[in-house]
């Protein structure tokens, strides 16, 4: 067994998981609101803070604006990186890194082994998630597509506004993602506590996704240590 212990405890096999017991706000949303974006590499302090939670609750509110109100695709988008309060955010370059040491390693072309590995284990991971509040999965390709484009959207978006000059361009469909006219005038260096971040995350999934939510020992907030 490969496994890893949450927030509350449980011990999860990351190859077989099994997410039944999961608690959406102590295993998934706070672990979200503490991960970085950029791997924390954004150009002021303060904007380290600018955590996967923000990335997925924003980019859903833009869903649900620009879908007239279609809170599956909402939903689809804030669901999207979840599987990160697990594994944690790997970024593209590392991702790339990996997959050419693999390369350099069999001396011969790997055809994406990393890549294609790591999305297995996201895959399970997300099944496991979406089958914990009662989802269908894998998506639709509609909804699909739709997380597809608003993360690179976002991800263009929290790199011209978080990130310092940029040394050269970035992969082509980044730099010819469509702006977020929802998002205009949004100030993303406002961190704000990391618990309202994830309570932030948790209301969303309450609102277009109210069954099947609640850990059934959900009682108070007893994980959280004092200051």
């Amino acid at each position: 067994m490969i496994w890893m212990q949450t927030r509350s405890g449980l011990a999860v096999d990351l190859a077989r998981p099994d997410l039944s017991a999961i608690d959406m706000m102590v295993d998934i949303a706070i672990p979200l609101a503490l991960a970085n974006r950029f791997a924390g590499h954004t150009r002021r302090l303060d904007s380290a803070g600018f955590s996967t939670a923000q990335h997925s609750y924003l980019g859903a509110d833009a869903v649900l604006q620009e879908t007239c109100g279609d809170t599956d695709a909402a939903l689809a988008f804030l669901l999207h990186d979840a599987h990160e309060a697990l594994i944690g955010d790997l970024t593209a370059p590392f991702v790339s890194a990996l997959d050419r040491i693999a390369v350099d390693r069999l001396g011969r072309p790997a055809n994406g082994m990393i890549r294609s590995t790591l999305k297995v284990l996201k895959g399970g991971i997300d099944t496991e998630i979406y089958r914990r509040l009662g989802l269908s999965w894998p998506l639709s390709p509609y909804h699909h597509g739709i997380v597809a484009d608003m993360d690179l959207r976002m991800l263009r978006r929290e790199r011209d506004e978080l990130m310092g000059p940029s040394p050269g361009p970035w992969a082509n469909n980044v730099e010819t993602a469509a702006p977020i006219r929802s998002l205009e005038g949004w100030d993303f260096f406002r961190v704000g506590n990391r618990l309202d971040v994830a309570r932030e995350w948790m209301a969303r999934l309450r609102a277009w996704h109210p069954r099947n939510v609640e850990a059934k020992s959900s009682g108070g907030e007893p994980w959280l240590l004092p200051s």
